[in-house]
């Protein structure tokens, strides 16, 4: 599936915001040199991406202050900012906001009730996982999973006997294939990891509120506090009818795998838009989702990924100077994203950049993002 320049590259682009809304370092300048730099990402080297449809969102302090689609979603029907799309890994973001929420309502599981606290160890909430913790080391404990700093190998990578990754797997026998794993490696090193995750989504549907509320499991927790929180319409999971049938057509570049259910649960199985995408941003850093005290935890340097980059809970850090880079892509099959935000270290400003493609061959997206981020920056 390609991406078709028949039409002027202007008359693609659907504008979502209303025309002036100037912001510090947002202005037809920038525009233009954004544009630019989007279609040649469209087009690398003059031939066409293999994503027929790009939906970006721009928020520069606050505002979106641009929002379009590029290309077809299916042939005749154009690409918008609320083009629906798998964004694969951004979900690990939700995923550790709803941990970070449930701490912050003191919510308690396990045989002894304990309180759910990042320093805790997960065996206080999920039973026999007690192999996890090697001989004279540290537990595996929640803030380790958030981090990527527990050492459980990736089932991703090298899923569990018995189980295929073609099919559907039900999550209680993924989680009883996930307590025989055994920590590796370097302790409290960075591994990146889609079995940390899939354990926080077993850790949150294993909880219950003071007030003797389950939970309801990860799903309905994110829906019912995250996402009303932060005015989410264009946002949810594999297998909501009224999302998937808004995906746009995929292209493929590899048989899909995992992508049947419960596979990816918590790690990368969410549905959303670009312009849903921002409004999260925006709900995150304006103290709408969860506490400024959370927020500190989830955005602070964790473990280590490279001499300059860290992985905090949810987000790659890379520190810019004067600004903070925060993001993370996903890749699942048929589809690319990324979501970024650069924070400014006064923390007076802040810049998001949503890139949403329905690809799972597209390369290049977290530099683009990076791209228009220094271009605003710059301004």
């Amino acid at each position: 599936m390609r991406f078709s320049f028949r039409i002027a590259l202007a008359a693609l682009f659907a504008v979502f915001t209303a025309a002036g809304d100037a912001r510090a370092g947002w202005n037809e300048q920038t525009q233009a040199e954004a544009e630019a730099y989007i279609a040649r990402f469209m087009r690398p080297s003059g031939k066409p991406q293999t994503a027929s449809a790009l939906s970006v969102a721009i928020g520069v302090d606050g505002a979106m202050v641009w929002g379009r689609g590029l290309g077809e979603e299916a042939p005749g029907r154009p690409a918008s900012v609320n083009t629906v799309y798998r964004i694969g890994s951004i979900t690990k973001q939700f995923t550790a906001g709803a941990i970070l929420r449930l701490q912050e309502l003191n919510a308690m599981g396990g045989a002894g009730a304990s309180v759910l606290r990042l320093a805790r160890p997960v065996a206080d909430y999920i039973d026999g996982v007690d192999g996890w913790t090697a001989k004279g080391q540290l537990p595996v404990t929640i803030r380790s999973l958030l981090n990527m700093t527990s050492n459980l190998p990736n089932f991703t990578r090298r899923p569990p006997e018995g189980l295929d990754p073609w099919g559907t797997v039900a999550s209680g026998d993924l989680l009883a294939a996930l307590k025989a794993f055994k920590p590796r490696g370097w302790p409290g090193s960075f591994e990146y990891s889609n079995t940390s995750y899939f354990i926080l989504s077993e850790v949150a549907g294993h909880l219950r509120l003071p007030d003797g509320r389950e939970t309801g499991g990860l799903h309905a927790f994110l829906r019912s506090e995250l996402f009303a929180r932060a005015g989410l319409t264009e946002t949810g999971f594999a297998g909501d009818r009224d999302l998937e049938v808004r995906l746009p057509l995929a292209a493929y570049t590899r048989k899909p795998v995992f992508s049947s259910p419960d596979w990816l649960r918590g790690s990368a199985d969410m549905l959303s838009s670009a312009a849903d995408l921002y409004r999260w941003n925006a709900a995150l850093l304006g103290g709408r989702v969860i506490s400024s005290a959370s927020l500190s935890e989830m955005l602070r340097e964790g473990g280590r990924v490279t001499p300059t980059t860290y992985y905090g809970m949810g987000w790659f850090i890379a520190p810019q100077g004067a600004w903070t880079h925060y993001s993370h892509t996903g890749s699942v099959a048929g589809y690319t994203s990324c979501n970024a935000i650069a924070r400014s270290n006064d923390g007076r400003r802040w810049i998001s950049v949503t890139l949403l493609s329905n690809s799972d061959g597209v390369e290049g997206l977290e530099q683009l993002a990076d791209d228009i981020l220094s271009l605003i920056e710059r301004d």
